[in-house]
């Protein structure tokens, strides 16, 4: 199959989140399966990674609406864009490029026939292709913005609302939609009142055959958190934890891999140094700042711990796959997936969200109790072995590819009224 992958988040752009990991893992993947995939993304300074049957169009957050009357078009830029950039720039940003998406997506169609396209419900990226009813859509629910200030309890401004309200839309027209995780699809659908569940379709990877031994006794110690800095991912949680148990545990190390996006008043290492007070247990608190997901997959794998301390809603969680793949003992949070993802506490220890005690709790087991961490990580890596492995998730998305063709196309169960195909 020709595959569509539409997507402004994609690597090799800096902070991305896991749309952009995922577009990038199934385009790879699906190209090494023998399908060619046509990508639409956001721009990147960067030069982009080449992967085999992989095209890569990048396309600014520029867009000029067909007006033909001057005065509309002054309208357009002097006070509509102007209001709209001024009441959330980020958020206006990405609805540019999605507009500018669809006369895109039509050259790139003219020249190269498309099967399918997939698009996630991320800021509406697969809005316009959905609109324009050319092709069988996938959906992707990764997280819609409904979590940022519903949930997790951000501000609902109005530019907010538009863009869960275009989020929501953008799934009209989708022939299927899929999530990664079951706590996922059920939460979304009785938030957007689907009439038909969303297939639940895991986020994938590459697992190793075999697990990584632990670290010996005498090697250091390392806590590895890996993840944005910012207050929805619980770093102050984990950094208040470690310093409970660090005289505890001479050789352990917190290392906190991420981009700091703590606030735009306070850095995370100024938190840091409000939290903990004793210079001994501060050194021996690295923030690494980004580092490319292989850097982050080796400083796992060299791990003693690893922990996913999000205090906000995770729909899948991909720092909890990174590091059931690496055969580390996790401490995870008791939010959305991650408990799916750790089988009920039977692949790693499970915290209450912002619960010192608890994750302090953790760290001291885990670290004062070998056996147990040997226990833990060799069954985290043999359940990302059996489910979330790139072989086995990958048929399950080209069946879900083959439905969609077969509902657009009017062979499987007839798609909804108002996104009947128009004729080409």
């Amino acid at each position: 199959m020709r595959i569509g992958l539409v997507s402004y988040e994609y690597p090799p752009q800096r902070g991305l989140g896991g749309v952009g990991t995922y577009t990038f893992r199934l385009a790879g993947a699906l190209g090494r399966a023998g399908h060619e995939v046509i990508v639409l993304a956001g721009p990147t300074e960067e030069p982009d990674l080449e992967q085999p049957n992989v095209t890569i169009h990048r396309i600014a957050a520029r867009y000029e609406p067909p007006l033909g009357f001057r005065g509309f078009r002054w309208l357009y830029w002097r006070v509509f864009a102007t209001m709209m950039d001024k009441a959330h720039p980020l958020v206006w940003h990405w609805m540019r490029w999605n507009m500018a998406s669809g006369d895109a997506l039509l050259d790139i169609h003219r020249k190269t026939p498309l099967d399918v396209i997939e698009a996630p419900e991320h800021a509406a990226n697969g809005l316009f292709c959905g609109r324009m009813r050319r092709w069988p859509l996938v959906v992707r629910v990764h997280g819609p913005w409904d979590l940022f200030f519903g949930i997790n309890k951000t501000e609902g401004t109005a530019m907010n609302r538009m863009l869960a309200y275009l989020e929501r839309r953008s799934t009209d027209c989708a022939q299927v939609i899929t999530t990664p995780s079951h706590t996922m699809a059920a939460f979304i659908q009785s938030k957007w009142k689907l009439t038909t569940p969303p297939q639940v379709v895991p986020n994938f990877m590459d697992v190793p055959v075999d697990p990584v031994p632990l670290p010996g006794d005498n090697e250091p110690q390392r806590i590895i958190c890996a993840g944005r800095l910012e207050r929805f991912k619980g770093q102050d949680t984990l950094v208040k934890a470690f310093a409970r148990v660090a005289a505890n545990h001479p050789r352990a190390e917190l290392h906190i891999i991420g981009p700091d996006q703590w606030s735009q008043t306070e850095s995370f290492a100024n938190v840091v140094d409000q939290f903990v007070s004793d210079a001994d247990v501060r050194r021996r608190i690295i923030l690494t700042g980004p580092q490319p997901l292989a850097q982050v997959q080796q400083e796992l794998r060299q791990a003693a711990v690893a922990v996913v301390c999000s205090s906000g809603f995770e729909s899948f969680s991909f720092s909890t796959l990174e590091a059931m793949a690496a055969a580390r003992p996790i401490i995870g949070s008791r939010v959305g997936a991650i408990p799916e993802l750790l089988d009920d506490g039977r692949c790693g220890l499970i915290a209450a969200p912002g619960n010192v005690p608890q994750f302090a709790d953790g760290l001291d087991r885990l670290l004062g109790n070998r056996a147990l961490s040997e226990q833990l990580s060799l069954a985290a890596h043999a359940r990302a072995r059996r489910r979330y492995d790139t072989q086995v998730a990958i048929p399950m998305m080209i069946q879900q590819f083959k439905r969609a063709r077969e509902i657009f196309h009017g062979v499987g169960d007839l798609p909804r009224v108002n996104c009947t195909p128009k004729a080409a």
